[in-house]
């Protein structure tokens, strides 16, 4: 759930339209494994509306490896800032996930796992990792609609409980509309909502956890390049409020956010 998997996505996109008719007017077979890697830079880099970097750029990475039965599995690493990582002295995210894409009845599906890994991430109350979240997800996209289903298998939510109390069950909705507007400029609007395992919150004493998040955005290709803008708008509630606080600087307030991506 990173800005890069966005792009990445309409990257994909048109790169399979473009090459889908190349491929079979030379009726070459695909190939049977696909080794792909992306790079990028973002400005504020955010999940599910909530700043990961404290508002400064981040630079982020991946790599990927596609097998033509559907079969995926891949890495991404983005450095953060010391409330994301949970007094981690690396400050550094590492993703991990697999699944299985396929397409029925004219819709895509996309199954399968991620686990969100923080090294050395230690908290200094429960003294042990709480920021360490591992989801399965269920993605479904039809045209320019796409619609997914995060769902919490860890105790762990991105450092929410106080090390004891169980988060799993906690659900993230996405629903994302992109399309091409202009020639290589794409528009994107998301809406999300966590609906949050309120039992399992440390900041339950402030309110409700869980929250909408949305953004809108503009993506521009540029010789391969992905240029992307982004406007952030969170409807925190008290317990969401409370959570995202760094250095006296609120993480869910609305905000720009601007990104480059090239994959390869």
């Amino acid at each position: 759930m990173r800005t890069y998997l966005t792009l990445s996505a309409i990257a994909l996109a048109a790169a399979a339209s473009l090459s889908s008719g190349v491929a079979s007017a030379a009726d070459e077979p695909a190939p049977v494994f696909t080794l792909s890697y992306n790079l990028g830079a973002t400005s504020d880099y955010r999940v599910r509306g909530i700043k990961q970097n404290n508002s400064n750029p981040a630079a982020q990475g991946g790599i990927d490896l596609a097998h033509n039965s559907g079969l995926y599995v891949g890495s991404w690493a983005s450095n953060v800032s010391d409330w994301t990582a949970a007094n981690s002295r690396l400050n550094l995210e590492i993703d991990y996930y697999g699944g299985y894409k396929t397409e029925i009845a004219g819709f895509g599906v996309d199954v399968g796992t991620i686990y969100y890994s923080y090294p050395s991430s230690r908290d200094s109350v429960a003294n042990k990792n709480i920021a360490n979240t591992h989801e399965a997800y269920v993605g479904l996209t039809y045209g320019p609609l796409a619609f997914k289903t995060s769902y919490l298998l860890s105790k762990n939510y991105f450092a929410t409980t106080d090390g004891v109390k169980d988060a799993s069950g906690t659900v993230y909705y996405d629903l994302t509309l992109s399309q091409e507007v202009l020639p290589k400029l794409t528009a994107a609007v998301h809406a999300g909502y966590t609906d949050y395992k309120e039992s399992a919150s440390a900041y339950s004493s402030y309110g409700k956890f869980s929250y909408a998040d949305y953004n809108l955005g503009l993506t521009y290709d540029l010789d391969g390049y992905l240029l992307g803008v982004k406007y952030y708008i969170n409807d925190a509630k008290g317990g969401t409020k409370a959570y995202g606080v760094a250095e006296g600087n609120s993480l869910v307030k609305n905000g720009v956010a601007i990104s480059v991506l090239k994959s390869f």
